[in-house]
């Protein structure tokens, strides 16, 4: 694959409160799979690729999921692997489609067949070898939809061939996790002004909810948390603010300023 996304700041979240050895090891397996498309779920074939994972293996085997071949998945890096497969296709076809363009339009094109299909080759191979050493995060970013079937051979990071990937969108655990009451209750609470109640606690449930996703949760736990030290900022923010200028609840969470920087008043 080239170059993988690096998300640090999703990586933090998802790693918080974890001793520096086992975030490492679940990084190299990460790294693994998104080279390889799978892991093997044996963790002492896993200690082999990644020091530290048996030591850590109560922790990190919650970030991966065994799919129906017996073997391990991260859904999160299984979706980045495909993004970048299919950007790299779209380049490649790009590629092909500018080689042919050129040929096509020439007057001599079927002498020159011969000499189009040796730059089109040409084109092809050096758009692979280059791939992903000019894509960049943008390229990954734009939205792909997700359920198409890529087929891309490449090698693991110990050399071994890899299985095709294969893609498809299933609904997300945390979307159907319960967010008790009482802790958005609680939550709303801590709100420096508190109006439109209503909006704002459907945004709430929906923002810890996509909180849970970053940090690959099943449980709301560590989200719940996560949200109330944003909200004390803010409370702590606008202290001294007149209320006519603190920010709606619903204001402040449509926006998505809870992923803002905490900012010190």
């Amino acid at each position: 694959m080239g170059f993988m996304p690096f998300y640090y700041q999703r990586f933090t979240w998802s790693t918080r409160g974890w001793p520096a050895s086992a975030a490492y090891a679940y990084l190299l397996l990460l790294c693994e799979q998104y080279a390889a498309g799978s892991l093997d779920a044996d963790p002492e074939r896993l200690e082999e690729i990644s020091p530290g994972t048996v030591e850590h293996w109560e922790r990190i085997k919650r970030k991966f999921e065994v799919g129906p071949d017996g073997r391990l998945r991260n859904r999160r890096c299984e979706e980045i692997r495909a993004k970048s497969l299919q950007a790299g296709e779209r380049k490649r076809e790009s590629a092909r489609n500018a080689a042919a363009k050129r040929w096509h339009n020439d007057g001599n094109a079927t002498a020159m067949r011969p000499h189009s299909e040796r730059n089109a080759t040409a084109m092809r191979n050096h758009a692979n070898e280059n791939d992903n050493e000019n894509d960049n995060e943008s390229d990954i970013e734009n939205e792909i939809e997700i359920g198409s079937e890529s087929n891309s051979e490449t090698h693991t990071l110990n050399g071994s061939a890899v299985e095709p990937v294969s893609v498809v969108n299933d609904p997300k655990p945390n979307r159907r996790a319960t967010i008790p009451q009482a802790a958005l209750d609680a939550l709303w609470q801590r709100f420096p002004r508190k109006v439109g109640r209503k909006k704002a606690m459907t945004l709430l449930d929906k923002a810890v909810r996509e909180v849970m996703e970053d940090f690959e949760h099943d449980e709301p736990t560590d989200a719940l948390i996560w949200m109330e030290e944003r909200i004390d900022a803010l409370a702590k923010q606008h202290k001294t603010t007149d209320p006519k200028f603190v920010p709606h609840p619903a204001t402040w969470l449509g926006q998505g300023r809870y992923l803002d920087p905490v900012e010190t008043p």
